[in-house]
């Protein structure tokens, strides 16, 4: 910390109160030469603001010739600012006489027996802003337990809303019984329900492109698969019920 340049810059007209304290902080942890290299999340903390108004204040104060910056590469590779301060032709003429000078509630005495080390190194933070993760939305999270993800997963989400139905545990437990039940994947249900505009499914129901459902009667009705008997056919197989590719049929 530099006692010069933590006087230059209070008095500095910086026209904003919350940019006079930025440029308070950045001479606290400026040395003698006015150079210095906080991160604008640690200027952030320290002057209770967010990371957005730090940034926008330093490159303010940088338009107004108060601070320049230059990037500078650090051993891990990582990119660092690295802030120079010219506070001499923002500050008007002040002499320090021989008053103790006090900023905010903290008293800075000159000397003493503590080392004071010329200049205030701070974790450093990459310029580059790190990439954004897409979180997962619990109502993902659950259908990827069932196996449903992807496209499907948000598909299923979007045609629920539609429906005004919640995503619940309960809900895919009844959908991967049924499923079993019908003898495909609860993926399968899934895109049934989508593609037909369904709240939920069972599996008695009229799922089957191009066919029936199985449990619904059809006699008299002309079927595809329905077996053809010979009139001839005598009272040995009357009444006799068989099923063939998955529907039922009573012989009369």
């Amino acid at each position: 910390m530099s006692m010069r340049l933590m006087v230059q810059a209070m008095n500095c007209k910086v026209g904003n109160p919350a940019r006079k304290l930025v440029l308070l902080k950045l001479a606290d942890n400026a040395n003698d030469d006015g150079i210095c290299f906080p991160s604008y999340q640690y200027i952030a903390d320290k002057c209770e603001m967010t990371r957005r108004s730090a940034i926008s204040h330093i490159e303010y104060l940088i338009k107004m010739g108060l601070v320049s910056k230059k990037e500078r590469k650090n051993k891990d590779g990582s990119i660092s600012n690295l802030y120079f301060l010219h506070l001499e032709q923002g500050s008007e003429n002040f002499a320090l006489g021989g008053e103790n000078i006090s900023l905010g509630s903290e008293n800075f005495a000159l000397g003493g027996s503590e080392n004071i080390s010329p200049i205030t190194s701070h974790s450093l933070e990459p310029v580059n802003e790190p990439k954004k993760t897409t979180q997962k939305s619990e109502s993902e999270m659950l259908l990827e337990r069932f196996g449903i993800t992807g496209q499907l997963a948000k598909d299923f989400i979007a045609h629920r809303k539609t429906k005004r139905g919640a995503i619940s545990e309960t809900q895919l437990s009844r959908l991967q019984k049924q499923a079993d039940k019908a003898g495909i994947s609860i993926c399968e249900v899934v895109e049934i329900c989508i593609e037909r505009n369904w709240q939920g499914f069972n599996a008695s129901w009229d799922w089957r492109d191009e066919k029936l459902r199985p449990d619904s009667p059809h006699l008299g009705q002309s079927h595809p698969n329905k077996p053809k008997f010979d009139d001839t056919q005598t009272g040995w197989s009357a009444g006799m019920n068989f099923t063939v590719d998955g529907t039922q049929w009573k012989i009369p």
